[in-house]
């Protein structure tokens, strides 16, 4: 068996192994590193990742997105695996137009609900530019209603929400106004155009405590669903990088390649499942 054959061998043996998730992918040198429960569509195999994680790029590689339900498309800004939260913006900068498709109940994301980030149903309706409203904006309380400054209603009108735990009745403005359609379980900042918006995962196997050793996260295989298996260094020092580098370019070369000899006289080691060369 030739030294070149035994290199590709146990090159193959690590990769299955790794079972494609010991790697970190990117849309762009500053978006969020992707990684396990999450899986780039058509680079990664659906196995990489966790049924209703799939991520693409946009077509420049600029930026990260999901793809949600009825159509709804987000931008992927920042991804905590430690407290599985993710951090997302509308690509128009007016997230309260996707709204009214907006559906969580089939994916397993939805916006995180807490003192500080407080969710709730909401009714849009649309009203004459006359309408003053802006008074009654008093944030978490009944009665909190204001102007979505990117939505139009038509004819020039303008369009405001309100907390469906309030009454009309406690707001005469709306009386000249018409009721549009309903949003639910959404927090009072879908319609700030400037805030941070987050989804939380609940559903996915918890991969906080393998990120916290600074490990990879995978599915246990032959366990149930749920089980999940710690491995790898999410931060590999460089030296062995370039390393396995220098094993790929001698596979690739002949055996009279200029600077090979050095590669093939690298002592290899396998341990469970991953190679390094010294």
């Amino acid at each position: 068996m030739s030294i070149y054959f035994f290199l590709f061998f146990l090159l193959s043996l690590s990769t299955a192994l790794d079972d494609c998730t010991s790697t970190t992918s990117k849309c762009s040198d500053d978006g969020p590193p992707i990684r396990f429960p999450f899986r780039l569509k058509n680079q990664h195999p659906p196995h990489c990742g966790y049924p209703g994680f799939d991520l693409s790029c946009s077509p420049n590689n600029t930026t990260t997105v999901l793809d949600l339900p009825n159509s709804v498309k987000v931008l992927v800004t920042h991804i905590d695996y430690k407290s599985r939260l993710i951090h997302i913006k509308d690509p128009n900068g007016c997230f309260p137009r996707q709204l009214q498709n907006l559906n969580l109940s089939t994916t397993p994301f939805n916006f995180p609900d807490s003192m500080d980030y407080f969710v709730v149903n909401f009714g849009l309706f649309s009203c004459p530019p006359s309408t003053k409203m802006e008074g009654y904006y008093w944030p978490y309380e009944k009665g909190h209603t204001y102007r979505v400054t990117c939505l139009r209603g038509g004819d020039g009108r303008d369009v405001y929400f309100l907390d469906n735990s309030s009454s009309i009745a406690y707001i005469p403005e709306l009386i000249s106004c018409r009721k549009m359609y309903n949003v639910w379980s959404v927090p009072y900042d879908v319609f700030d155009e400037t805030a941070d918006l987050q989804l939380q995962w609940l559903q996915a196997p918890d991969c906080g405590k393998c990120e916290t050793d600074g490990k990879f996260c995978r599915l246990m295989r032959n366990g149930t669903s749920e089980e999940i298996l710690c491995f790898g260094n999410l931060n590999p020092p460089k030296k062995d990088s370039v390393h396995n580098f220098r094993i790929f370019s001698c596979l690739a070369a002949k055996p009279n390649f200029p600077n090979c000899g050095s590669c093939l006289n690298g002592n290899v080691h396998v341990m469970s499942g991953e190679m390094t060369i010294q």
